[in-house]
């Protein structure tokens, strides 16, 4: 599933041949394709839909999104990339580091 998640990134936001990844533009490619797929397979609001269902670590969170912890740990990491230890959610916080949800009752506290 991760596979296909990852060459249907390619094939939605790649353009030629990116086989040669001593090339800076192949390698953002290849970055953005994987970005794809980590938000296919691992939305946030998945994140927080699984923290609402009781799922307490990264070993069920990545069962219950169907996915390798090794893809979910990429998917983390990159999201660490992207938006810093954390980022708010609806009326949540995702904590990447450690990984965890916080929801605010009164956003305005």
């Amino acid at each position: 599933m991760q596979r296909l998640a990852e060459e249907l990134g390619h094939y939605h936001t790649t353009v030629g041949d990116i086989l040669d990844q001593t090339s800076l533009t192949n390698r953002q490619q290849e970055l953005r394709a994987r970005s794809w797929a980590y938000k296919k397979l691992v939305p946030l609001s998945k994140i927080v839909q699984a923290h609402r269902e009781g799922i307490r670590n990264r070993y069920e969170l990545a069962q219950y999104l169907e996915i390798t912890e090794e893809f979910l740990e990429n998917a983390i990491n990159r999201y660490k990339e992207k938006y810093g230890v954390t980022v708010s959610y609806e009326n949540y916080t995702i904590c990447f580091e450690p990984l965890g949800v916080m929801e605010w009752f009164d956003k305005n506290f």
